[in-house]
């Protein structure tokens, strides 16, 4: 095999019908492995196989991709920089997209291990900035990631964003929303990365720069915005920084007006959004100061506007509530959570399956706590909660087990999950009629995700310290049989031969 491989990359120059030889090539590298690849041309050019791009034929650029996608693979990222920059540089500005995604995320890979020795190529830097405007995704994107991998480098803060860089990042920036928005998410990103990170964004003004873009009268550019601000006041250091700006006494300006203004409306699932992901950082002061966010998410829970408002409330309480602090704060919203768990209920038996498995992402999330956590006033805290959800709960669960739903049940397994590791809810389940059968009955699901999930219920149950007292020794046996089997496990079909068969 090696030879043929060398052979057919060496015969590309003088070959007419490179299409031919390409397809060849594909088809020999198969499915080798890269230490297998990486022996066999272990001295062979593949300058002859770039060469190959250079045509206006799509099939051979197609061919030259995918061959030249799987010679590379064993290559380290040292010897793709320096072997291959020109090559890659090149390929950033070809017109077909194949090339470009290739060569991106060929320089993706050295960001990744090499961020420091990639940033002193500045004219690769230029072309890949430039391409983050590239109008196919995919390459954008790519592009994108290779600027937050080397500004996440130590060498990367000091020099990235600077000079004849920073004023290729400010003329893509002038194209349009969309190209705009994308370097915007590359700030936010290096921003929540680390505070350093965000204090070389603020420094060159790119982050103030988009921080005035939720002051421009435009609901599409501000909804963009209340997205990427979400994403930076998951971080301390982002909300420290948002908290200094100004912008969350803003944004909770706009949340009071948007009660009035029929055009602000338009920007309360954003706002709730943003301030869901504040309050998951500091719940007690967010739904301690914060009537209007409080009032807008619990309303939704009772009389939503619409599908889309209700799922956003019910993700919301269940993004607050899956810390412990979460589920403090929530407690001392006293009857309004009650009422609000009580509407979770309801929706959960009367929604559309999307709203269901929504909703059971979030009980899940609400209802968890970890062992170490399992203090007596939050366990009593989440079975009240539990108990509020309305009557025959679990056996509402067990009839949702049964649905030919991957996603529904997967998201049912979480709940089970959450209640396998407490007291109580371990209590409902050796209680409800079937469920132990249930459990141990690996032919419910089908999905790789499915049986993992079903797994992680098996071993929660077979690791609890309460478990042994509720379900008794010989069911937790047949727990333990079951992890040690692993999840994928299938039970042989003894075959028995009948005297007469043929």
């Amino acid at each position: 095999m090696a030879a043929p491989i060398a052979m057919l990359i060496d015969s590309l120059p003088n070959e007419e019908d490179k299409i031919s030889v390409l397809s060849d090539l594909k088809a020999a590298l198969g499915n080798l492995s890269s230490a297998t690849i990486s022996s066999i041309v272990v001295n062979v050019s593949y300058n002859t196989v770039f060469d190959c791009l250079s045509t206006n034929n799509r099939e051979q650029l197609e061919l030259g991709c995918d061959v030249l996608t799987k010679l590379l693979q064993p290559l380290s990222p040292d010897v793709i920089l320096t072997q291959f920059q020109d090559d890659l540089k090149t390929g950033l500005i070809h017109p077909e997209p194949a090339v470009r995604k290739l060569c991106a995320v060929q320089l993706e890979r050295v960001s990744k291990e090499l961020p420091s020795v990639l940033l002193q190529y500045e004219d690769i830097i230029l072309q890949v900035v430039k391409t983050m405007a590239d109008d196919k995704l995919d390459v954008a994107q790519s592009a994108g990631n290779v600027i937050v991998n080397i500004e996440g480098n130590t060498d990367g803060l000091l020099s990235m964003f600077g000079g004849s860089v920073l004023t290729a990042i400010q003329d893509i920036l002038t194209m349009n929303d969309t190209v705009r928005f994308r370097v915007y998410e590359v700030i936010i990103r290096i921003s929540s990365e680390s505070s350093r990170g965000l204090q070389r964004c603020s420094e060159c003004g790119l982050l103030q720069q988009f921080l005035n873009e939720g002051h421009r009268d435009d609901i599409l550019v501000q909804l963009n915005c209340l997205e990427l601000l979400s994403d930076l006041a998951l971080t301390e250091h982002g909300l420290i920084y948002l908290d200094q700006q100004g912008t969350i006494s803003s944004l909770e300006n706009m949340m009071k007006q948007s009660q009035s203004d029929p055009l602000a409306g338009f920007l309360v699932p954003g706002l709730v959004k943003f301030f869901g992901c504040v309050a998951k950082v500091h719940p007690k002061e967010v739904l301690s100061t914060n009537e209007t966010f409080v009032s807008t998410v619990f309303n939704n829970l009772s009389t939503p506007e619409n599908d889309s408002m209700l799922n956003l409330a019910v993700q919301t309480v269940g993004f607050i509530g899956s810390s412990v602090e979460g589920k403090l704060a929530l407690e001392k919203l006293g009857s309004t959570m009650i009422n609000g768990v009580r509407c979770i209920g309801k929706s959960l038996r009367e929604s559309q399956q999307e709203s269901k498995i929504v909703i059971l992402q979030a009980l899940a999330n609400l209802l968890r706590l970890k062992v170490p956590d399992q203090t007596s006033e939050l366990l009593k805290l989440t079975e009240l909660w539990y108990s509020h959800l309305g009557t025959r709960t679990f056996d509402y669960f067990m009839s949702l087990a049964d649905q030919p739903f991957p996603d529904l049940r997967l998201a049912l397994l979480s709940v089970f999950e959450t209640l396998s590791s407490q007291l109580w809810g371990q209590v409902l389940m050796n209680n409800q009629p079937g469920f132990r059968e249930y459990l141990l009955d690996r032919s419910t699901e089908k999905t790789k995700e499915g049986k993992e999930m079903k797994f992680s219920v098996v071993s929660s149950l077979a690791n609890s310290p309460t478990s042994t007292d509720v379900f008794g020794p010989p069911y937790m046996v047949q727990l333990k049989v079951y992890c040690a089997q692993g999840p994928f496990f299938v039970r042989a079909q003894a075959e028995v031969a009948m005297e007469g068969d043929s």
